[in-house]
């Protein structure tokens, strides 16, 4: 009570009225003090707020189409058994022993799929053919995929990733790499256990 009458007489001063302080009008005085206290209410209330917007989101890039055509292979498939093609090396930075980047490596894999056959001794790992894209809601079964992961040498410093796809063309698989998937996958690794730039 005590703060709401400063408050009140610290709003009447800012606000430069000098009736608070006269006994003759009560009416005055009181409808002063009304005044300030709601002028200090008002003053003194947290701002409401509103949701953050939400126009970055809508700014998305456009979605680049996932078939060739209506039954066509994805736009990520790449016909090739070049293992040129179809393999990057990531680079294994300094000071991490064969159980930890074996340990990271899994890691990332168990994350987002599953590991079919996992080696630490040889440091391989290869994840289950999956249909991983749909087609109209429903699983493209046309389509496969599988990452299969490589340590390279007695000191395990250079690791390969393929993913591996396959296409059936008719009866035949075609077979092929997915280069976003590839993609996406070796800069993951590259994050998480390859060397810092």
């Amino acid at each position: 009570m005590l703060a709401r009458l400063l408050c009140a007489r610290i709003c009447v001063t800012i606000l430069g009225v000098q009736f608070i302080t006269d006994s003759r009008k009560p009416s005055i005085r009181l409808a002063l003090v009304l005044l300030s206290v709601a002028a200090c209410s008002s003053l003194h209330r947290v701002p409401k707020t509103t949701s953050a917007p939400v126009a970055d989101a809508a700014k998305e890039e456009p979605s680049v189409p996932l078939f060739t055509s209506r039954d066509g292979a994805p736009t990520s498939f790449v016909a090739s058994t070049s293992d040129a093609k179809t393999t990057r090396i990531v680079l294994v930075r300094d000071g991490l022993t064969k159980q930890a980047v074996f340990r990271l490596a899994t890691e990332y894999l168990t994350q987002k799929y599953t590991v079919d056959v996992s080696d630490p001794n040889a440091g391989y790992l290869m994840t289950p053919w999956q249909a991983t894209l749909a087609r109209d809601g429903v699983p493209e079964l046309r389509y496969r995929t599988r990452i299969i992961l490589r340590f390279l040498g007695d000191d395990w410093k250079q690791l390969t990733v393929r993913a591996e796809a396959n296409w059936l063309r008719g009866e035949e698989w075609e077979v092929g790499y997915d280069a976003a998937l590839l993609d996406s996958v070796s800069t993951q690794l590259t994050g998480r256990l390859g060397k810092h730039a």
